[in-house]
Parts: C-alpha cells; structure tokens; sequence
C-alpha cells in the first residue's frame, strides 16, 4: 500500500486492488442464500424462492 497526500494535506492509503474475501476470477464464487458464506459456484444448488432462483450449499451449509 501506499501512503498520499491530498492538496489539502489529507492522507490516505490505496487499497490493493482485489479482496481476499472474494478469491478467484470474477464470478467464480456466489454467496449461498442460507449462510451468506461465499463458495464457488459448482457447490451451490438452485432453489426457487418468493418466485424467483436463489442459490444454496449444495451437502448443507458451511
């Protein structure tokens, strides 16, 4: 990270440009609708919910 200054004499640090929360290419992971943990997506199932499709832990959640 790096550290700025601002022309108004504020710093700030940028931010690294990926989360490690969200690892992988974008769209490889989706949060499951019961436990908000995010997982890649070929262990989630399809459920319909309120009419429209929501995504699940596949064996159970986390």
């Amino acid at each position: 990270m790096k550290t700025k200054i601002r022309s108004g004499g504020l710093r700030y640090e940028t931010k690294a440009g990926s989360s490690p929360e969200f690892p992988g290419a974008l769209g490889a992971t989706m949060s499951c609708f019961h436990c908000s943990r995010h997982v890649p997506r070929s262990t989630l199932e399809s459920f319909q919910f309120a009419g429209s499709r929501q995504y699940r832990c596949r064996g159970g959640c986390c």
